[in-house]
């Protein structure tokens, strides 16, 4: 009866993790998808192939939003990123937290494209924020048929 159990147990703990690597590599289509697409729309087709890369997508990403990003970060931003994610791979062992920096620089780096082609980015990014990032290929997926959003002048 115990060995029934623990092999039902086992056969549910493999299932749910496959279950979740097929949704990973859905999503994973969706981004690279979306991605593409835009990098392609805004005239950076000869980049665009990293959307295809897993974990340098992101850096695609990044470079998609750099000169939209703070004034004292444009032009260092994917550097930052870089630097940000490598020091994450070192110290995450050590620091706990220090692994929550890239990713609340890539949810700054999607606040930006969200902005580009939505009226309401802030939700786009509470949303993502609240999903965990899961739903953040799904919004660049449908960002890929939107047109870009004109920058809004500054009132004096």
């Amino acid at each position: 009866m115990e060995d029934g159990l623990l092999m039902g147990f086992i056969v549910a703990f493999f299932a749910f993790f496959v279950f979740l690597f097929i949704v990973a590599i859905i999503l994973f289509f969706f981004q690279a998808i979306g991605l593409f697409k835009i990098a392609k729309r805004e005239g950076k087709g000869e980049i665009a192939w990293l959307a295809w890369i897993p974990v340098v997508n992101a850096f695609l990403l990044t470079l998609l939003v750099e000169q939209d990003v703070h004034p004292s970060v444009r032009g260092k931003f994917t550097l930052w990123y870089g630097v940000a994610v490598v020091i994450s791979l070192i110290l995450s062992s050590f620091v706990p937290f220090v692994s929550f920096i890239p990713m609340a620089m890539f949810f700054y780096a999607f606040y930006f494209l969200a902005k580009r082609y939505s009226d309401n980015a802030v939700l786009h990014l509470v949303i993502g924020i609240i999903t965990f990032g899961f739903s953040t290929p799904i919004q660049i997926f449908i960002f890929r048929k939107r047109d870009m959003k004109l920058p809004q002048e500054v009132v004096v």
